[in-house]
């Protein structure tokens, strides 16, 4: 783009942007001085409000055109209609916005979500109104005006910033956050979907509003003031902020045309403090569903990230089981393979020097030496069994917890142990059947060596959450138990990192051992649950 072509925007922009905003400022005070007949509370009701939002919306190089326009205007206005002396306020009304906006506008862009800038603009409308209100004030001795004059001139202002500036922010919200996409030939035969249903319940409301203002009788009149309200409710609570400024908009024009045609308000200030309040009313119940609806959505998101960073951590502690279980199995298989056969041939040649030696010597060593590798086999065997028992991958898990259980030899103890398993286990996925293993052989462990119960009782309910439930009567637990060992907090640790929970305390469900359960309040309860899924194998 050449330099000449760059003036020309910018000088077309300058003219569009001063005919636009000088037609819009002179229809709302036509608008203005049809709801009052002095000069300058017309110029202080909506082009207030106008004012505002384009200093607040557009850039700084665009404010002094729209300064030079309003003073224009005003001077024309001026020169053609029979004036009072205080309507000649009306040219310094621009200048006091326009310093007010500029530390305004610097601080306005900084916030970053939208109840912080809505809330910024109606607290500048505030401000912006006190200070028209002091400036009259100061100045009501010299043009003989009255302190009911600067209150009227304050509401004037505050109405019609708080009606016109959260409408015109709606507007360039909605202009911003638009996605345009260029006009192609790929558009001309697709759908344009609208979403009028905020506009047509805004003028549903609208219209029951004005039969009911026009038609009640004066006794109703409260009612049909309350009538007016139910749109700012409803459109708050359904579209939100959005829906909020809208039915104000909506319910400003009924509320004017109610005044015109019925009387409804004596004075324009009660009109105006009224239009004020229901537009008040209407922002803070959207600006407070939206930010609730904001907040829902944002936990909504945690919550799902949370979920997704669970399963994730799930399916990584379920990798690490099978990982382990994998590692386990290739030891046991090294240790039956190598240290097995070793052991075996060492028997065999022991055997053969005993049986072809005549020396006394010889053959005690020869028998030393066997009996040393049957210590070593059956130490190995238990190694094996240890870390992977060979009967879990070739009977499955419900033989696999009745050969540790009698390994545990819990009827030389005198010990009554009790197995209840309500699945075939063998359909069960092999890492939920390998963690099942190991936490019954941990607690089993944990039984014969520290509760001295003689009942023990070890149930598997099926379900979609699977449970394993052990009771016994003993000593029970002691309270520092997680950091006296590793085993139950090992435990504890595998069942929650597979998305499980574990379950630890007394167990006080006991009747006589003739009824076949506990006769006693002491023992302990342990509970475990874990999601599990069934194979189709």
């Amino acid at each position: 783009m050449t330099q000449a072509e760059h003036l020309s925007n910018r000088y077309f922009s300058y003219s569009f942007s001063f005919i636009i905003y000088s037609i819009s400022w002179f229809c709302l005070w036509s608008i203005s001085s049809y709801l009052s007949a002095d000069l300058l509370l017309a110029g202080l009701f909506l082009p207030s409000g106008l004012r505002l939002a384009v200093f607040v919306l557009t850039a700084r190089r665009y404010w002094r055109l729209f300064v030079i326009s309003e003073c224009l205007l005003s001077a024309w206005l001026l020169s053609i209609i029979n004036h009072q002396p205080q309507d000649i306020l009306l040219l310094l009304c621009p200048f006091f916005s326009y310093f007010l906006a500029i530390p305004f506008s610097h601080n306005w862009r900084k916030l970053t979500t939208y109840w912080q800038k809505l809330l910024a603009l109606v607290l500048l409308v505030l401000v912006h109104g006190v200070i028209m209100g002091i400036m009259i004030l100061l100045l009501m001795k010299p043009l003989d005006l009255s302190l009911q004059y600067a209150f009227s001139c304050t509401i004037a202002s505050i109405t019609g910033g708080v009606l016109l500036t959260p409408f015109l922010y709606l507007l360039y919200d909605y202009l911003h956050h638009k996605i345009w996409v260029p006009l192609s030939p790929t558009l001309v035969h697709k759908e344009i979907t609208l979403r009028p249903s905020a506009l047509l319940w805004s003028i549903a409301f609208f219209c029951i509003g004005l039969v009911a203002e026009l038609t009640l009788l004066d006794q109703m009149k409260p009612l049909g003031l309350l009538i007016i309200l139910l749109p700012n409710i409803f459109m708050a609570y359904h579209y939100g902020w959005q829906g909020g400024v809208l039915a104000t908009v909506m319910n400003s024009i009924l509320l004017t045309t109610a005044r015109q045609v019925s009387g409804s308000f004596t004075t324009d200030q009660e009109l105006q403090i009224f239009i004020t309040t229901q537009a008040l009313v209407g922002l803070g119940l959207g600006i407070a569903i939206s930010r609730q609806y904001l907040l829902a959505q944002k936990l909504q998101q945690a919550n799902k990230d949370l979920a997704d960073e669970l399963a994730s951590k799930q399916y990584l502690a379920c990798q690490l089981v099978q990982v382990e279980e994998n590692i386990r199995k290739s030891v046991a298989r090294e240790l039956h393979d190598e240290i097995g056969q070793n052991i075996t041939a060492i028997q065999i040649q022991a055997m053969l020097v005993d049986r072809t030696t005549q020396e006394l010597n010889t053959k005690n060593t020869a028998q030393t030496i066997n009996t040393l590798a049957m210590r070593i086999h059956s130490t190995t065997k238990q190694l094996l069994t240890q870390l992977r028992p060979h009967i879990l991958d070739e009977l499955g898990l419900e033989s696999a917890l009745r050969q540790l259980a009698h390994e545990m030899k819990f009827a030389e103890r005198q010990i009554d142990f009790k197995i209840n398993i309500g699945i075939a286990t063998n359909k069960l996925d092999d890492i939920t059947a390998v963690t099942l293993y190991r936490i019954v052989q941990e607690l089993l462990n944990n039984v014969t060596k520290h509760s001295h119960a003689t009942e023990v009782q070890l149930s598997l309910v099926p379900g979609g959450i699977f449970s394993l439930e052990l009771r016994d009567n003993g000593c029970g637990l002691p309270t520092n138990w997680r950091s006296k060992g590793l085993g139950l907090k090992g435990i504890e640790e595998r069942v929650s990192a597979l998305g499980g929970d574990l379950y630890i305390g007394h167990n006080k469900s006991h009747t006589n051992q003739a009824n076949n359960t506990f006769d006693t309040n002491k023992g302990t309860r342990i509970i475990v649950n874990l999601p599990t899924k069934i194979t189709s194998s």
